[in-house]
């Protein structure tokens, strides 16, 4: 044991034990395991301090000190599966603050050293995320401190693979992914899990899906809950996504005891500096942006975070970042994922369905010229009858040097497919057009096959039409976007302004949607345009 290990043993033996406690300890047992390993003091104060037994063992995921937040986790956890009851606790914690680590790999590989449980299983949304924080809890039971202290966990003899391991000691550790099916865990030594960690059941994939939530919610009610018995505990951790999410419905059961966090405890009393922080921010057009930001924000650093409080101060170590601060470090993820991201992933906060996804729209005072940009046209069609969706066509430029969009042209309109056809072409004659996105469902199809005849018809070979069909969910799909539009890296012509509203109106209930619905199409399609084709002469025989 080097002198940091005795330092942190020290630290943590004397929140136990008075002084001469602890020097009867120290003169009695061996610090560390040997032949008589089940007497040494740090595996006994492992077990009093799951802290310290996360810190010790599983140095290289816990080598920060932990949040007040995450003692709390620790500590309550630790009380759940020692309890002689039955136990229903749910974590609700920003993304990338260790609830998972926590959950997944401390918890199952205390219990086993210990004996805690004899049957743990951890469930995530899929098996690939489940088996890799088994394969976690594989290499800290192997690690040469756990051998040392609790001797050798894996037998040749036992089962020990990729979803399911057996120790020394009798206690199995099984992980699975919801979405692969749960029925028949049950081992004939020990019987149904005791313990149930639910980690991050909803992904995207989850929440972009109706039918994926209705399964989830039928899988955790009737084969989730049935897994164990009178006595197994159930720890569900996770972020809310989604306010119909099934973990903001389960913390507002009563047979939950819940545990609730927030990245931002508070926030600074006078934000008006912050708001010109963001201009200095997003000029797109300063290359030394980012270090003018910082400057400011040092020179006013006082009255920028006066009031402002985060979870955990420690999680973005100062040594090893150019900017520091942690609030600072809150307000550049929230300028880099968007105001959506922030209240959902960090917050815990996500919007109503209802709400508007995009609150302020930024416009372009003057368009760069043409030659500097790559421009593509978006379009959702329609059939052009009396009280049909509106047919939206999106013209966007993307600026080669700074990676800026805008939104060089924007229709909504209610015309019969030939019309609409016109339109397009004439966008195309207007400007330098090299790809066309099309939203092609059933008869829209037709649609775009008479769009491509034209297009051959007006000698236009330079550009490329591409059918695209919506891959999930279109809500989804549209929310995606609020990062870029929020923080200007999509800027808006002033002079549209229907279009302009339709967006800004935009919700999940929206009458509607298309000109947003649109604008997503267009985005995707020009972050994915392809190698400009040239085309020097019209082919022979055409």
């Amino acid at each position: 044991m080097d002198e940091q290990q005795f330092n942190l043993m020290m630290d943590y033996l004397t929140q136990y034990f008075n002084v001469n406690e602890i020097k009867e300890l120290l003169a009695t047992y061996p610090l560390t395991g040997g032949e008589h390993h089940e007497m040494s003091i740090r595996r006994m104060l492992s077990e009093l301090s799951i802290e310290y037994f996360a810190k010790v063992y599983i140095a290289d995921e816990f080598n920060q000190e932990f949040g007040d937040y995450a003692k709390e986790i620790l500590s309550t956890l630790k009380s759940g599966i020692e309890s002689n009851q039955q136990e229903n606790i749910s974590v609700v914690a920003p993304r990338s603050h260790g609830k998972s680590s926590i959950s997944s790999l401390v918890l199952p590989a205390y219990s086993a050293c210990h004996s805690k449980k004899n049957f743990v299983l951890f469930v995530s949304a899929n098996a690939d995320t489940a088996a890799n924080f088994l394969s976690k809890v594989k290499r800290t039971l192997e690690s040469p401190e756990i051998i040392e202290d609790f001797g050798v966990m894996r037998d040749k003899k036992r089962t020990w693979n990729n979803e399911e391991i057996e120790t020394t000691n009798g206690t199995w550790v099984a992980c699975s992914g919801w979405k692969s099916g749960l029925r028949g865990m049950n081992k004939p030594s020990v019987g149904r899990p005791d313990l149930i960690v639910l980690d991050d059941l909803e992904d995207k994939e989850t929440m972009a899906s109706e039918s994926l939530q209705q399964k989830l919610d039928n899988a955790f009610r009737e084969e989730i809950g049935r897994l164990g018995n009178y006595k197994t505990d159930f720890f569900y951790i996770g972020t809310l996504l989604s306010q119909d999410s099934l973990l903001a419905r389960v913390i507002h059961e009563p047979s939950w005891k819940v545990l609730f966090y927030k990245r931002v405890i508070s926030f600074p009393h006078n934000e008006t500096l912050w708001e010109q922080w963001k201009s200095i921010y997003r000029n797109m057009d300063n290359p030394n942006r980012l270090d003018d930001a910082y400057d400011f924000y040092s020179s006013n650093h006082e009255e920028m975070t006066n009031g402002a409080e985060v979870l955990w101060e420690d999680k973005v170590p100062e040594a090893e970042v150019k900017y520091k601060g942690a609030y600072y470090h809150v307000m550049l993820d929230r300028e880099t994922w968007g105001e959506s991201s922030f209240w959902k992933e960090d917050q815990n906060e996500p919007r109503s369905s209802e709400d508007y996804i995009f609150q302020t729209l930024h416009y372009w005072d003057e368009l760069p010229s043409f030659d500097d940009m790559n421009i593509v046209l978006g379009v959702d069609p329609s059939m052009g009858k009396k009280n049909s969706d509106y047919q939206a066509l999106v013209v966007m430029g993307k600026h080669r040097q700074t990676g800026r969009k805008y939104i060089i042209d924007s229709l909504l309109l209610k015309i019969k497919p030939t019309e609409l056809l016109k339109s397009i072409i004439d966008l195309c004659k207007k400007y330098p057009i090299t790809q066309i996105g099309f939203e092609s469902t059933n008869f829209q199809e037709y649609i775009a096959d008479d769009l491509k005849q034209q297009l051959k018809e007006q000698e236009m070979y330079h550009v490329i039409l591409n059918k695209k069909k919506p891959r999930q969910n279109k809500h989804a799909r549209i929310e995606n976007l609020e990062p870029f539009i929020s923080t200007s890296e999509i800027l808006f012509n002033p002079d549209c302004s229907q279009f302009n509203n339709q967006v800004k109106e935009y919700s999940k209930k929206a009458k509607n949607d298309d000109g947003a619905d649109a604008l997503q199409l267009t985005f995707e399609l020009i972050e994915k345009r392809r190698r400009k084709r040239h085309v020097a002469d019209k082919p022979m025989g055409i």
